[in-house]
């Protein structure tokens, strides 16, 4: 690294960006056990309670997605800490944070013109919400509900398997970094000073 990186390098990510990290856990780990039990049918289908549960997948689903657009933006105009690692690892690292942030965009755009596909938008807790008559026209010709309910199903179990994986990560390289003056893996989002630009 050159002077001038050095002095501009940060062991944390700023403190928006990790607002922006928790706000979407917060967000996408209950919609996603939520979307899992009512696909497997551990809630009665058709029920009040299914119909209860929906609604708040549906709601922390679109909520998600705004954190998750605001958080590119953010992140595109944040400095972050440099990965540890090999070059496959860095490379892993950021394929997976790509592949993370555009699954937690499909879901709910998924699920969202699954829903308009077939005639109607969603109404959580009879809150309206926009039909997009245009393309969902567009959708309804096309019958695109067939397809797009399994995308929204695989993308979900494709967004589990990828966080099991990138919790695991996160554990093994904060294990690794115990006994070094490094800070690394969970610690990069704890709260704390970013680094040696603040």
């Amino acid at each position: 690294l050159g002077i001038a990186e050095e002095m501009f390098m940060i062991e944390r990510y700023p403190r928006l960006m990790r607002l922006m990290h928790w706000s979407a856990a917060a967000l996408i780990l209950p919609a996603l056990l939520i979307g899992l039990a009512l696909a497997y049918k551990l809630v009665v289908p058709d029920s009040p309670a299914a119909d209860w549960w929906t609604d708040i997948h549906v709601l922390l689903g679109l909520s998600a997605l705004g954190i998750m657009l605001l958080r590119i933006i953010i992140a595109l105009r944040s400095a972050k800490p440099p990965i540890a690692g090999t070059r496959t690892e860095v490379l892993a690292a950021r394929s997976a944070h790509f592949a993370l942030y555009l699954l937690v965009i499909i879901l709910p755009l998924s699920g969202y013109a699954g829903w308009i596909a077939y005639g109607e938008a969603p109404k959580p807790f009879g809150i309206p919400l926009p039909k997009f008559e245009p393309l969902a026209t567009f959708l309804e010709s096309k019958k695109a509900g067939e397809w797009l309910w399994p995308v929204h199903e695989y993308a979900g179990l494709a967004l589990t398997a990828l966080l099991v994986i990138h919790v695991a990560a996160v554990v093994r390289r904060s294990l690794l970094a115990r006994n070094s003056d490094r800070i690394d893996g969970l610690n990069r989002m704890r709260a704390g000073p970013t680094g040696q630009s603040e």
